[in-house]
């Protein structure tokens, strides 16, 4: 009976730290190969793309302009309304993730949420990032697909956000989603 009690007690106590997990210390719930392509700093890559580049000093990314969840969102020609390297760290494997864009907005998950649902999916299709989104926010609020997050969204807001890139500074009729998670490109892809 006494070591029923104990592994009960370990057991709570096991999922209690799970709550107190550092930003970017649990275990992504959602992954995706987006990103699996390593290139050398600057690579000059088609809009649109993604890929993973190490050992390059922050302090040569550029500017930080963003900062979300834990990532940090460099731009390499701030003022510049031309497309142009950008940059983004807090990766959990050290390395930093390129892309290029003219503009780049960082979302937070409650903000997806309240345009997400208020649309019909009708009125505009399931993305990438939406559909890991969902899985995300199934497995970690127990919220199912197109229902809010609820009582956990401030908990998966600090280790979730969205990233969007715009080849153009304005008047942009497609752009990149990108969804972060858990140290991870949880998702990616061009959206029109």
């Amino acid at each position: 009976m006494m070591r029923t009690s104990f592994i009960a007690a370990l057991g709570a106590l096991s999922l209690a730290a799970c709550d107190a997990l550092p930003v970017g210390g649990g275990s992504p719930l959602v992954t995706s190969d987006a990103d699996a392509r390593r290139v050398g700093p600057a690579a000059g890559l088609p809009f649109g793309q993604i890929a993973t580049t190490c050992e390059l000093p922050r302090g040569q990314m550029g500017q930080p302009v963003a900062t979300s969840a834990g990532y940090t969102i460099y731009d390499s020609l701030p003022g510049s309304t031309a497309q142009r390297v950008h940059y983004i760290d807090g990766f959990a494997d050290g390395c930093a993730r390129q892309f290029t864009a003219a503009l780049v907005l960082t979302g937070d998950i409650g903000t997806h949420e309240v345009l997400r649902y208020s649309q019909s999916a009708d009125e505009r299709a399931y993305t990438q990032a939406d559909t890991a989104y969902e899985a995300i926010k199934l497995a970690f609020c127990s919220a199912p697909a197109g229902t809010p997050c609820g009582d956990r969204i401030e908990a998966l807001g600090q280790r979730t956000t969205f990233v969007t890139a715009y080849p153009q500074f304005s008047g942009s009729a497609e752009w990149t989603e990108i969804l972060l998670h858990e140290g991870t490109v949880a998702a990616a892809g061009v959206e029109r």
